[in-house]
């Protein structure tokens, strides 16, 4: 351990016994108290006021129970993270001052794969690339559903939070079993059929039988998850990608309720996502300084001008389709051409011929579609996110305001780049989502802010929205001015009835009360797993 030299305001007996104890249990090591390591720590892409006195990095299972125990003894509050990368709703910072950070990144292994059944169970630390990495050396048969986060964020820290990614898969925490959790006691529960010595299901039956406990340990402070079940996708016999663009911002709620109808129907089964035009720039380039004149924000007749890098088009929108074979393809292609048709100025396909031939005929292709695709071919198809392709591209639009270029490993934390999402939920309908995008739009532009935005459509039903804030940390006022766009933006969109489907750390107290006994529910549940109330305080503890 290194020598403690804490704030006053965190320090304790307790504390100094409970690192002492940590310490004989991990090792020196995997004891933090380096002032420089908690600064770090205690930095995000927003303003944080939480204060971290150490950190700690057990390296299995049996070392999370102890250090539990060990926190337990000496009522002193751990916060768990699996890689901490959680950009833009918190990233490492614990929800309230004085928790020890619990760094799970050493529970890294891969612990069983079954190509037949198309499963894998993974450790809370085990990375998108990790898993992406054994995928392709195990012969690149099955393919995961990938975040548009760094391929460095864990996937069980994402499922956790209920994000979604792209692939049939996408709506990730509906295709997870077999929990392995320790509470806050330190005792240790497998869900499912996995609580069982001889189980043969438990990786491939989600309930179990009796009451199901799965979603109690997410989005909520109630035990923290070691290890899961996680399910693959066999690459498909037939695969498409498609790109579809609309240039008129009144075709989008007709847009959205035809796709609502193809995915309804299953003609479309991926998740799929829709961009607006700022979006999409922040996605090909940072801001465009010099031709604004250091002015912000940006004018909608340049955005139109450099709107040409992605073909042009208001909302752009993207999708896959996989088929067991060529003619099922074909089927599915011509029904989503006939649901589109006068409705999209744009439509395209790519299976692996038309790409081909795309590729090698690219400058005729710039002319016929406004697209350069050179430096672009293998995003648009052969690293596709929708074929379980990681890539950074997407999330150097981060670095949007900033003034200096992004560097090679991305860190959105110790780069001072400002980004604060606000992520709503909203029927499936045109008319709902056109009536949360005016919000989020003309509060956006109230602040000077572009309104950039994503649309996810994760089921038949229910679409989220990402709306996203970018600026530049190092601005004076920025992150106080960007705080209170998102809280007005937020608390709008709560008054219209769109909530939010996941919450960062700044906002776990912008929710309203229930209208039921909904919080007394969860008291109980806390009271009886956690009586000392030592994990993650504040994280979702709706009391």
């Amino acid at each position: 351990m290194d020598s403690l030299i804490v704030s006053e305001n965190i320090i304790s007996d307790n504390l100094t016994n409970a690192l002492q104890e940590w310490e004989n249990l991990l090792g020196s090591e995997y004891v933090s108290t380096d002032n420089k390591k908690r600064l770090e720590a205690e930095t995000a892409t927003y303003e944080t006021h939480a204060k971290i006195p150490a950190i700690i990095r057990p390296g299995n299972r049996q070392e999370v129970q102890e250090s539990l125990k060990i926190a337990n003894r000496y009522q002193t509050p751990v916060y768990p993270i699996s890689t901490g990368k959680n950009w833009g709703y918190g990233s490492r910072v614990p929800s309230r001052t004085g928790s020890v950070l619990m760094d799970l990144s050493r529970l890294n292994q891969i612990l069983d794969y079954n190509e037949t059944l198309a499963y894998v169970t993974i450790e809370a630390g085990v990375t998108q690339r990790q898993l992406y990495d054994f995928l392709q050396k195990n012969g690149n048969k099955l393919l995961m559903s990938v975040t548009g986060s760094t391929p460095d964020s864990s996937i069980i820290g994402n499922i956790l939070e209920r994000g979604e990614a792209k692939g049939p898969l996408g709506d990730r925490f509906n295709h997870v079993c077999g929990m392995e959790v320790v509470l806050p006691t330190g005792e240790c529960v497998h869900t499912g059929f996995n609580r069982f010595e001889n189980s043969q299901i438990g990786a491939v039956n989600r309930w179990g039988v009796g009451p199901y406990f799965d979603g109690i340990f997410t989005q909520s402070n109630l035990g923290i998850v070691t290890k899961m079940t996680f399910w693959l996708t066999p690459y498909p016999e037939y695969f498409q990608a498609f790109f579809y663009s609309i240039d008129q911002e009144n075709k989008l709620e007709l847009l959205i309720d035809k796709l609502r109808q193809l995915k309804m129907a299953g003609v479309i089964k991926t998740t799929f996502h829709i961009n607006n035009n700022y979006r999409m720039l922040s996605i090909q380039q940072q801001y465009p300084w010099q031709e604004c004149q250091e002015k912000t924000p940006l004018p909608p007749d340049l955005l139109e001008q450099l709107s040409h890098q992605w073909g042009g088009g208001v909302w752009i929108g993207e999708g896959a389709l996989y088929s067991a074979s060529p003619e099922q393809g074909k089927v599915e292609r011509n029904l989503i051409e006939k649901a589109l048709k006068g409705i999209v100025n744009k439509l395209m396909f790519f299976d692996e011929n038309k790409f081909k031939m795309a590729s090698k005929m690219s400058p005729i292709f710039k002319v016929f579609t406004g697209v350069e695709i050179k430096d672009k071919v293998d995003l648009i198809y052969h690293k596709n996110p929708q074929r379980g392709m990681i890539t950074e591209k997407v999330l150097k639009m981060a670095y949007w305001r900033k003034k200096t270029p992004p560097t090679d490993r991305l860190n959105l934390d110790l780069d001072a780049c400002g980004m604060i999402w606000c992520v709503p939920a909203v029927p499936f309908l045109g008319n709902h989502l056109r009536n949360a995008l005016n919000i989020i739009s003309s509060i956006a532009q109230k602040y000077g802010y572009e309104p950039n935005i994503g649309i996810n459509c994760v089921t038949e039903r229910n679409i989220n929205i990402n709306a996203a804030i970018f600026y530049d940390r190092l601005l004076e006022g920025e992150d106080q001015k960007a705080l209170n766009c998102h809280d007005e933006m937020l608390a709008e969109l709560i008054n219209q009835g769109y909530y939010p489907y996941r919450l960062s750390t700044h906002s776990m107290n912008s929710l309203p009360a229930a209208q039921d006994d909904y919080s007394c529910l969860i008291q109980k549940i806390k009271d009886s797993l956690d009586p000392h109330r030592i994990l993650s305080p504040g994280r979702y503890e709706f009391l």
